[in-house]
């Protein structure tokens, strides 16, 4: 077994790996700003809560040295979403994984995962793999994509295992309100048809279980080596992932879609090329969406 620090495990990402790492036996660390925070209190027992601030590199390394993790998961990352999206705290992320990463060398670790993002590629609007040309329009993927470089260059100099992992939209129980799949759940569940675009664009939708086996697949693979797209590796239009969820929550609730304008940036095809990944580690994504729209329902009926 394997010792294993993940950071950001407050987050819907993050918590998915430490708690898949911890039910695996693996010695876990878990990296957090906010021990109170729901999903780090519904961490399974047996794992560890480190408390530090990443922009606070004194407590990092204090929490790396006790925890001495043979494997930083690095899932933490401020402004993923609104307005964060192109504001400055996406520089101060850029520095606070480098630290981590240099906090992580002293103490001994010897492999390094970062998760990326499907935003470090910009518009493609195609099925897309690792070669693809990235191209990012927003600073959080221009960020990601800059951390990615600087932590690949830094570990390689270290001599450490790497791998950069980007991934393309996570789902699930208890995913962020806000996002489109549980957003539309929890309306269409009330029985108010939700307000959407023409839902044309195909977007490439992976279930946040598939999401952290693939992760812990990367992170314990030591050949697994360089950048890798996460994903389903399928892309279904967004006016279908609806209709389903409507099928599910609410059958025969009208829809109209088209309320919505699609932006002048709006990516109409993101689907990400996953067989780098399968190749290197074995891991596949084995939950179709239509499957796993029902997991999303049933959590938010369970909720209500």
């Amino acid at each position: 077994m394997s010792r294993i620090l993940v950071t950001g495990a407050g987050g819907f990402v993050g918590a998915a790996v430490a708690d898949l790492a911890a039910r695996q036996q693996h010695q876990v660390t878990a990296l957090v700003r906010n021990p109170s925070s729901p999903r780090v209190l519904a961490l399974p027992s047996r794992c560890s809560i480190a408390v530090a601030d990443l922009a606070n590199p004194v407590a990092v390394s204090a929490a790396l040295e006790e925890a001495r993790p043979d494997v930083i998961i690095h899932s933490a990352w401020e402004g993923v979403g609104g307005p964060t999206r192109a504001g400055d705290i996406q520089l101060d992320n850029i520095r606070t994984t480098v630290g981590l990463l240099d906090a992580a060398i002293a103490a001994g670790a010897s492999r390094f995962i970062g998760i990326g993002s499907q935003a470090e590629y910009g518009r493609h609007d195609r099925r897309i793999d690792e070669r693809a040309a990235t191209e990012p329009f927003l600073l959080y993927g221009a960020a990601k994509l800059s951390a990615y470089h600087l932590t690949r260059q830094r570990a390689a100099d270290a001599g450490i295992g790497f791998a950069w992992l980007r991934l393309f939209s996570p789902y699930g129980p208890g995913d962020n309100p806000d996002w489109l799949i549980p957003s539309v759940a929890a309306q269409i569940l009330g029985g108010q048809a939700p307000r959407t675009s023409l839902g044309t664009q195909k977007w490439d939708y992976l279930h946040i279980t598939d999401c952290a086996q693939g992760i812990l697949a990367a992170a314990l693979t030591d050949s697994a080596q360089g950048v890798f797209n996460l994903s389903s590796g399928h892309a279904r239009t967004v006016r279908s992932i609806v209709e389903r969820i409507r099928d599910l929550a609410c059958p025969g609730l009208p829809l109209t879609f088209g309320d919505i304008p699609f932006g002048p940036s709006q990516i109409m095809h993101l689907e990400g090329d996953c067989s780098r990944l399968t190749a290197a580690t074995g891991w596949s994504p084995r939950i179709a969406i239509e499957d796993g729209l029902g997991t999303v329902v049933d959590a938010l009926r369970q909720a209500a």
